[in-house]
C-alpha cells in the first residue's frame, strides 16, 4: 500500500532515502503541494502525508523539533489529522526524538520575521506553520484519504530568516555558497546569525532523516495493522 509523501522541496524528500512504498512530489507553496496530493493520490497513493521543515511557532517547540499535527489550520477551517496513524508515529519516533503534538498553521507565503511568527501563535495557537500542508489537507479531505503531517522545526519562534538569506538558497533548497559568500561579505556582522540559522537547519534534516530510519516502509502507515 503506497503512501504519498508530498514536500515543499527536494532536499525535504532526499532525507527519506531508501524508504519504501513511497510516492513522492516536491514543489514550493499550497498549488504545488494540491497538484502533488492529486496526482499522487492518481497514481496509486492510499494516505497522504506532508513531510519537510516548518517555522516554529510556539515558544516551547525548539529547531530540530518534530511536530505531528493533530490538525491544520486553513483559514476559518480546522482539518484532523488521523489519529491511530499519529500516535503510532510518536510511539515509534519519540524514543529518539524530541515530539511535540498540536496544531499548524498553513500559510501561503513564508512567515520570516519573529514577530509575525509570535503574532500568527497567538491568533491560532499553532504550533508550527508551513506552507504545503493545508493543501494536502484540503486534497486528503475531498478524496477520503488518510492524512498526516511531520514537520520539523528549522526556525524556531526567536528566529527570523532575513530576506537576504533566501536569496542565497537554490529551488531544491541548497544554498548557493557564491551568492551567500557575496551577501555575507556585505554584512560580515550577520554571521553570528548565519551560523543559528545553519546549525538549526541541520538538525531539522537530521529529525527527518531520523523519521525516515525509525519509521520504516511507509513512514508507519498501519503500524501493526
Amino acid at each position: 500500500m503506497s503512501v504519498g509523501v508530498i514536500s515543499g522541496l527536494r532536499r525535504e524528500l532526499d532525507c527519506l532515502g531508501a524508504v519504501g512504498d513511497l510516492l513522492t512530489y516536491s514543489g514550493v507553496g499550497p498549488e504545488k503541494a494540491a497538484e502533488g496530493a492529486r496526482q499522487l493520490a492518481a497514481e496509486g497513493a492510499r494516505a497522504l502525508v506532508s513531510f519537510g521543515v516548518a517555522g516554529g511557532l510556539a515558544p516551547d517547540v525548539a529547531a530540530g523539533s518534530l511536530v505531528l499535527a493533530t490538525a491544520v489550520i486553513d483559514g476559518g477551517a480546522t482539518i484532523a489529522t488521523d489519529a491511530d496513524w499519529r500516535d503510532d508515529l510518536k510511539a515509534h519516533l519519540a524514543v529518539d526524538l524530541p515530539v511535540a503534538l498540536g496544531p499548524l498553521v498553513g500559510v501561503d507565503r513564508m512567515v520570516p520575521s519573529a514577530e509575525a511568527k509570535r503574532r500568527l501563535h497567538a491568533d491560532t495557537g499553532a504550533l508550527a506553520c508551513d506552507m504545503e500542508s493545508h493543501a494536502v489537507a484540503r486534497v486528503a479531505r475531498e478524496l477520503g484519504l488518510p492524512f498526516m503531517v511531520i514537520r520539523a522545526i528549522s526556525d524556531p519562534v526567536w528566529q527570523g530568516v532575513p530576506k537576504w538569506v533566501l536569496k542565497c538558497l537554490t529551488p531544491d533548497g541548497g544554498v548557493n555558497g557564491k551568492a551567500l559568500a557575496w551577501a555575507l561579505a556585505k554584512r560580515p556582522w550577520a554571521l553570528p546569525t548565519l551560523l543559528r540559522l545553519g546549525g538549526d537547519s541541520k538538525r531539522a534534516f537530521g529529525a527527518l532523516r531520523g523519521v525516515a530510519r525509525l519509521t520504516g516502509p511507509g513512514l508507519g502507515f498501519g503500524f501493526g495493522g
